[in-house]
């Protein structure tokens, strides 16, 4: 089995606990001989600088699948998108702003990341992705792919999840992302079917990828891999659909999965 591309998670993953690169997991990609696309529930805002560092032109995935991109010399090309119906981030966002007003709020354009008010949710997404939001009113003007909910007590994070599930909007996906984090995307596509859209355009089978991962909503993508590979602070349930377990995300575990990498197509050139 030779790989021919990696595929990888970003927080919890590449990036350690706080949002940070380290140097090892930078040199680890960019010297790499293959092919390494980030895939993340980030915007692509929060994830152009990292695709700088790391100097990456091949297709990357944002949004939990719901935008496949290329950054070039002119900006962002497009590939894919899927974005949620104006008239559902209205109600949405009605109902978290009256009923949930603890909860921060937050939605997110393909340049722009908006928030209702500056809240404790805000000032730790500030601290973890280095990015400034914009306080603007939803106009119904901009395309808007994730609305995310910070709820820092599980009680009224159950009862939010209860309230936007009984809107029964249609073509959306509900799902955490974290302990405190709720994200609202369309469920149109997936990390598993954007991962499946670059395998179909560069004629690559799924035995021929490795994915790197460490949560839950990683697992479809750890699935189909030839080689799933999770960082060693992914909880037990994520762990077992791994072939390899490398180091944690502090300790530069994606580093470790580059090399072990090499090492396998090495072994397979002899």
């Amino acid at each position: 089995m030779t790989i021919k591309h990696i595929f990888t998670d970003l927080d919890g993953t590449l990036l350690d606990v706080r949002g940070n690169l380290s140097e090892t997991n930078k040199w680890a990609i960019y010297y790499s001989e293959l092919p390494v696309t980030l895939v993340s529930a980030r915007s692509p805002l929060e994830m152009t600088d990292l695709i700088d560092q790391l100097d990456l032109d091949s297709p990357q995935i944002a949004f939990n699948g719901n935008l496949i991109f290329k950054k070039n010399d002119f900006g962002l090309e497009i590939l894919e998108k899927n974005v949620i119906k104006s008239d559902q981030i209205e109600q949405i966002l009605q109902v978290v702003t009256t009923e949930f007003s603890r909860v921060s709020l937050s939605w997110y354009s393909l340049s722009h990341w908006y928030i209702a008010k500056q809240d404790k949710g805000v000032f730790l997404q500030k601290a973890l992705t280095n990015m400034e939001p914009r306080i603007k009113p939803f106009n119904g003007q901009s395309e808007i792919y994730k609305i995310m909910m910070m709820a820092f007590d599980e009680s009224e994070m159950q009862l939010l999840i209860k309230r936007l599930e009984n809107l029964n909007f249609s073509g959306l996906s509900i799902r955490r992302s974290g302990q405190w984090y709720l994200e609202i995307t369309s469920n149109h596509s997936s990390k598993f079917e954007a991962i499946n859209w670059i395998l179909e355009e560069e004629g690559i089978e799924r035995q021929e990828i490795a994915a790197i991962g460490d949560g839950e909503n990683d697992i479809p993508m750890l699935e189909q891999a030839g080689l799933p590979i999770v960082v060693k602070n992914a909880p037990a349930n994520v762990q077992k659909y791994a072939k390899m377990v490398v180091a944690t995300s502090s300790d530069h575990g994606v580093a470790q999965a580059i090399s072990a990498i090499h090492d396998i197509n090495a072994q397979e050139v002899l």
